[in-house]
């Protein structure tokens, strides 16, 4: 039986990453056990379908990589450059093992923290260069990258990270065809990360917003948002299993998606990758965007809801997309199965390292 290592080094919780979770169903499904290495402890459902999870709060990085080269696994699967910078030379000297980066976030060199002086900010840039290095050795050594989609290709390659061998496959999830029994909630739904970079402009707006009811709800962010106390704003702190998640969305008719940090590539060249658009595509939900690269074509092309410019289009898109409701989200339904439902976009992709992987395990 073949044996995946997922190095999940980020700490991002496992609900909010649909491409980790789905991943371990989709190796398993095709013969594979999988090992997460993570800095916590894993509950719930996923705990039963991993074989073992290493949890390395506390662990050296040396030590990490022991332990792998301990395991001997026919497969390494890194998602971040936390993972990367651990696992860098690992392809060089573990040449029966498979690597892959499946990258989820672009590494970007981003500081607005006001209170840092010029030692801290020299001492940022260099540890964001060293890591960096690391980063670029690990994608030399393997066998494939993935990225959302051509924009995300584009701006990975501008922070030096490419591979001839490129895999695009949006951050989606399964298609979601459950009927939730929850009590309807009117208003607009944001979810997911509550914090400046995402949300920045949306507070300055916020007086725009006086006729459109929406609720806030997710997690707090690296930094707090500053957001006035209005009677048509709720903001719930909240922090939630994927079935829960889903299920307190589901009551919304329509979802708010939004990005703000312009100076942030990684977040505004959001394109594919946003998951938060893609759990409310696959329950059937319309949306209402600003604009970001690549995520704003997509819903304009496919008519998946409508993009604004600002706050103050926001009434007059709510109106026409509850005017228009069926369409779009009978036009939603359709398009998710045959364009983004993930066992779909990445099934070719979960085959051929299966494969590859099967045909390097017979000669060991």
């Amino acid at each position: 039986m073949l044996t995946t290592v997922m190095m999940c080094q980020q700490g991002i919780a496992f609900q909010y990453s649909p491409a980790r979770t789905q991943m371990v169903e989709e190796l398993r499904q095709r013969g594979s056990m999988v090992i997460l290495f993570f800095p916590g402890r894993i509950d719930g459902e996923l705990k039963n379908k991993v074989k073992k999870t290493i949890d390395t709060r506390g662990m050296k990085e040396s030590s990490i990589r022991e332990k792998i080269k301990e395991i001997n696994p026919d497969i390494v699967i890194c998602f971040t450059e936390e993972d990367t910078r651990i696992c860098f030379p690992l392809p060089y000297v573990m040449r029966e093992t498979n690597f892959y980066y499946f990258n989820l976030e672009i590494y970007t060199y981003f500081i607005k923290e006001k209170n840092l002086n010029s030692f801290a900010k020299i001492a940022r840039r260099i540890e964001y260069f060293y890591n960096k290095f690391r980063e670029i050795l690990y994608v030399k050594g393997c066998q494939a990258i993935v990225i959302q989609d051509k924009l995300r290709k584009k701006i990975l390659k501008k922070y030096w990270i490419s591979h001839p061998v490129t895999w695009l496959i949006p951050n989606s999830y399964y298609s979601d065809y459950h009927e939730y029994d929850v009590p309807h909630k009117s208003g607009l739904i944001y979810s997911g990360c509550i914090s400046p970079v995402v949300l920045s402009s949306l507070v300055e707006q916020a007086d725009d917003m006086n006729d459109v009811e929406i609720t806030i709800a997710g997690f707090i962010g690296s930094s707090k948002i500053k957001l006035k106390e209005k009677s048509n704003i709720k903001m719930i702190v909240q922090d939630l299993s994927q079935e829960e998640y889903t299920k307190f969305i589901s009551a919304y008719d329509i979802a708010l998606i939004w990005y703000s940090e312009r100076n942030y590539d990684n977040a505004y060249n959001i394109g594919l990758s946003s998951g938060k658009f893609f759990k409310h595509m696959s329950l059937g939900q319309p949306v209402i965007a600003n604009y970001a690269p690549g995520l704003a074509e997509e819903i304009n092309k496919y008519k998946l809801g409508i993009v604004i410019n600002d706050l103050s289009e926001l009434k007059t898109a709510v109106k026409t997309i509850y005017d228009n409701y069926n369409f779009y989200v009978n036009n939603i339904k359709r398009l998710y199965e045959k364009r983004y439902d993930y066992k779909k976009v990445s099934k070719k992709f979960f085959d051929v390292i299966i494969a590859d992987a099967s045909a390097k395990h017979l000669t060991r």
